[in-house]
C-alpha cells in the first residue's frame, strides 16, 4: 500500500507538471481525477473487502490502464506541441447584462427545464425524493423518461451557468442555484444536481479570473465527494445507523466499480462469449421510442446480479474487454487519454472561450468525458453527449433567433 501511495504521488506530480492538474476544462485531467477516485483508490483498502476476491491480474490492469490513459494524453501533447501551445488554463471574460440575448435564452431554458420536470413528476405519480422507496422508485419511474430526464437536466445546466454569468448578486446567483438543484435532485439522482456545483465553480473563477489553488479544488471536491455518499445512504432500504451507513459507503463507493469490473472479468469468456460490440447496439437502442434498457442493465440482467437500484458499473475497461477481450484493456485506456487531451487542445485553440456558450459546452464535455470511467464511452456518448449536442445546437439557435429580433 505504501508504495502504491508513493507511486500515485510521483504520478500526480507529472501529471500536475505537464497538464495543470487544477485544469478541469481539460478532459483529460477530469478522467484522470475521476479515474482515480471512481476506479483506483479502492486498491488502496480492498483487504476490507475480503468477502470480495480481486484477482492479481485485475489490479494490474487496473493500473496499467491509470498509467496507460496518461501515455495516451502524453502522446496526444507531444504530437500537439508542434502547432500550437498547451493553455494550462483558460481566463476567460464571460460577464453578462441582464437585458442580453444569452441571459433571455438562459431563462428560456430553465422554464423549459421546469416544464420537463413537471412531466416527468406528473407521468412518476409524485416527487421522487418524497417516496418512500427511493431507491427503486427512481429506476422504475424512469422506464420511458429518460429523454425527458435528459433534455431536463441540460436545459437546467445550460440555463444555470448562463445566470451565474450575469453580473448580479451572490445571493441572486445562490437562490438560481438552489432551485435549481432541487428540481434536478426530484429525479432521485444525486450525481447530476451535485455536479451543478462543480460547473457553478467553473463560472465562477473564468468570470472572476481567479485560479483556485490544490488545496481548495481538493477540500470542494472532497464535500462533493461526502455529500454524494450521504445522499446515497439516505435513499437505500437499509435499516441501518445513518452515520455507520454513510461510513460504509463512503468506503464502498470508490471500490463498488473494482468488484464490478472484476465480476465482469469471471464471467467472460468463461460462462459467455464476448459480445463484440453487442453493448453499442443495446445502447444505441434507447434512441428509438419506448423503454430500453442500457448496457450496464443489460450486462446486469446477463450475469445475473441481483440488487436495488439501477445497472451494473463494469467501468470503460470493463465494457471494452466484454466487446474485445484483451485487446479493448489494452487499447482503450490509451485512445481515451489521446482523444481526451486532443479534444481540449483543438477546441480552445479553435473555439473563442469568451462566448457563454462554447465555455459552457467545454465545461459539459469535460465532465461528460470523466463519466466514461464508470459507465463506458457508448453509453455516455448516447445518453449524455447526444443530448447535450442537441441542447447545445438549440441554444445557440435561440440566441440567433432572437439577436435578429429588433
Amino acid at each position: 500500500m505504501i508504495y502504491q501511495i508513493l507511486f500515485t504521488g510521483i504520478l500526480f506530480y507529472f501529471i500536475n507538471k505537464v497538464f495543470s492538474i487544477k485544469n478541469l476544462y481539460n478532459p483529460l485531467v477530469f478522467i484522470i481525477i475521476f479515474h482515480f477516485i471512481f476506479f483506483y483508490v479502492g486498491l488502496f483498502y480492498k483487504d476490507i473487502y475480503s468477502h470480495v476476491k480481486i484477482e492479481s491480474f485485475t489490479e494490474f490492469l487496473i493500473n496499467y490502464s491509470f498509467v496507460s490513459i496518461l501515455i495516451g494524453g502524453v502522446l496526444s501533447r507531444y504530437l500537439m506541441q508542434k502547432h500550437q501551445s498547451y493553455v494550462r488554463f483558460p481566463l476567460v471574460n464571460t460577464y453578462l447584462l441582464i437585458n442580453n440575448k444569452t441571459t433571455i435564452v438562459g431563462f428560456l431554458f430553465l422554464i423549459l427545464g421546469m416544464l420537463c420536470t413537471l412531466k416527468y413528476i406528473f407521468s412518476a405519480g409524485g416527487i421522487i425524493i418524497f417516496m418512500e422507496d427511493v431507491e427503486n422508485a427512481r429506476i422504475i419511474s424512469r422506464k420511458g423518461n429518460g429523454l425527458i430526464i435528459q433534455l431536463a437536466i441540460n436545459f437546467f445546466t445550460y440555463g444555470l451557468l448562463t445566470i451565474l454569468m450575469i453580473k448580479s448578486t451572490t445571493s441572486f446567483k445562490a437562490l438560481f442555484i438552489i432551485i435549481v438543484c432541487f428540481f434536478v435532485l426530484s429525479f432521485g439522482n444525486r450525481g447530476p444536481a451535485l455536479f451543478l456545483t462543480v460547473f457553478a465553480l467553473y463560472i465562477y473563477q473564468s468570470v472572476n479570473k481567479v485560479e483556485f489553488s490544490l488545496k481548495k479544488i481538493t477540500t470542494y471536491g472532497l464535500v462533493i465527494f461526502c455529500l454524494m455518499v450521504l445522499f446515497g445512504a439516505l435513499r437505500t432500504n437499509y435499516d441501518a445507523d445513518l452515520l455507520a451507513l454513510f461510513k460504509a459507503r463512503f468506503a464502498w463507493r470508490p471500490f463498488v466499480n473494482i468488484q464490478n469490473f472484476q465480476f465482469v472479468m469471471d464471467f467472460f469468456p468463461k460462462k459467455h462469449d464476448y459480445l463484440y460490440g453487442y453493448t453499442y447496439i443495446v445502447d444505441l437502442s434507447m434512441l428509438t421510442p419506448g423503454s430500453h434498457p442500457n448496457s450496464g442493465t443489460y450486462l446486469k440482467d446477463l450475469m445475473g446480479l441481483h440488487f436495488d437500484g439501477g445497472s451494473i458499473t463494469p467501468s470503460y475497461l470493463g465494457m471494452s474487454y466484454v466487446n474485445f477481450g484483451v485487446a479493448g484493456l489494452i487499447f482503450s485506456p490509451i485512445i481515451l487519454g489521446f482523444v481526451s487531451n486532443t479534444f481540449y487542445e483543438i477546441y480552445v485553440a479553435r473555439f473563442n472561450l469568451n462566448n457563454p456558450s462554447n465555455l459552457i459546452l467545454l465545461i459539459l464535455i469535460s465532465f461528460n468525458f470523466a463519466a466514461i470511467i464508470s459507465s463506458g464511452i457508448m453509453t455516455v456518448l448516447i445518453q449524455n453527449i447526444s443530448i447535450l449536442t442537441l441542447v447545445h445546437l438549440l441554444f445557440i439557435m435561440l440566441i440567433k433567433l432572437f439577436k435578429k429580433v429588433k
